[in-house]
């Protein structure tokens, strides 16, 4: 569609329309389109349309739609190469402004925007009658005449306002303030409409340019360069599909060698509870007398082995004197018994520590106590007969 501005301005009588009709005019190098001009444009030239008008005319009666319709029709192809056009006066009716539609759709157009002046009836009576004492028209300065008027308009205009507010072209503008204030007002307004006659337009060229290589391929003549770029194409096309198969391919592989990771690294996480389970598996011994008191296993560090801190050596070596002036063939059973509670004892303290910090001796305790038992004894014995023999002598 051929983008042209073509507006309908309505206005009551007193608005100001005939002064912004000429500013409008101005600004945007429209043509004015007024049906009583045409109708005497068309008499005075003596065309056929101007016949006929003048016939119905002077018997007193209405112009028909046809007529109109027709003159108008004149006009638009006079100018040809027009901006747009300010329709003036037309429509009147509902019939009127289908009638107008189909022609400019056929002339590859349509109406842009209704644009209503609107004024309060009080305002526009005022307006007339300072217009009549300065003019000296008569149907100026009659208030009764002026209202008559004021109410025609407002009836027969309103279905005009419901046709175009359906095709969401209706715009009401203040007519009330300065002449420059209101111009502004329309301005903008054309603004916006230019605007969404410009989103139209792009629409509908996307819309043509939107065919697809089957279209083309139905077409009976394709121009050898047309027929290039389609093969161009074509092979972007199927490169993109191979590149989009390797892809997945390569997403596939990765996913595959990524699976087997996880599993080694869930395996690898559950050796660690080890350490918690080492004081389960002491003998039965060392449960009942070390377990018990144990405090909660926090922090795992290893240290020396309990076997490496076993007896202090004075209480035994005073144990050991007191049982051999006693009984001293008895001696090496009481050192034996003394010396594994006094390793008992430290070795629970020593145990206790080393529960306490993770440490879990790799040989039983019975076996370390044993041991320490015998040194101890064989050294308290070696002692003894030392002893022995310095009495002697």
């Amino acid at each position: 569609m051929k983008k042209m501005l073509n507006l309908v301005l309505f206005g009551p009588p007193g608005a100001g329309k005939g002064t912004q009709s000429e500013n409008l005019i101005s600004k945007y190098g429209l043509v004015h389109l007024s049906t009583g001009d045409i109708l005497r444009s068309e008499i005075e030239r003596g065309t056929s349309l101007g016949k006929k008008a003048k016939e119905i005319m002077d018997k007193g009666e209405l112009v028909s739609d046809d007529i109109v319709i027709g003159m108008i029709e004149a006009k638009l192809d006079d100018n040809v190469n027009a901006k747009g056009f300010i329709f003036d006066g037309f429509p009147r009716t509902t019939a009127q402004a289908i009638a107008l539609d189909d022609l400019l759709q056929k002339k590859g157009t349509g109406i842009s925007g209704m644009l209503a002046l609107e004024v309060e009836d009080d305002e526009l009576l005022k307006r007339l009658l300072n217009r009549g004492q300065l003019s000296g028209r008569a149907d100026d300065r009659n208030e009764d005449i002026i209202r008559r008027r004021i109410l025609e308009y407002n009836t027969k205009t309103l279905p005009l306002k419901t046709y175009y507010s359906e095709q969401g072209k209706f715009h009401s503008i203040k007519g009330v303030g300065t002449i420059d204030e209101i111009f502004k007002s329309l301005v903008d307004r054309i603004t916006f409409l230019n605007a969404e006659m410009d989103l139209t337009a792009l629409e509908s060229d996307l819309e043509h340019l939107d065919l697809t290589i089957q279209d083309f391929e139905v077409a009976n003549e394709i121009a050898p360069e047309l027929l290039l770029e389609i093969d161009a194409i074509k092979r972007i096309e199927a490169e993109e599909a191979e590149e989009e198969k390797e892809n997945l391919k390569q997403i596939a592989k990765a996913k595959k060698q990524s699976v087997p990771v996880k599993a080694v690294a869930a395996k690898k996480a559950v050796v660690k509870p080890v350490a918690k389970k080492v004081v389960k598996k002491a003998p039965v011994a060392a449960k009942k007398k070390v377990v018990k008191k144990a405090k909660p296993v926090k922090k795992a560090v290893a240290k020396k082995p309990a076997a490496k801190k076993p007896v202090a050596k004075k209480p035994v070596k005073k144990a050991v004197k007191k049982t051999i002036k006693k009984a001293p063939v008895k001696a090496k059973k009481l050192v034996k018994k003394v010396a594994k509670k006094k390793i008992v004892v430290k070795a629970k303290k020593a145990v206790k520590k080393v529960t306490a910090k993770k440490v879990v001796a790799k040989k039983p305790i019975k076996k370390t106590i044993k041991k320490v038992a015998k040194k101890a004894v064989k050294k308290v014995i070696a002692k003894s007969k030392v002893k022995k023999t310095n009495k002697r002598k």
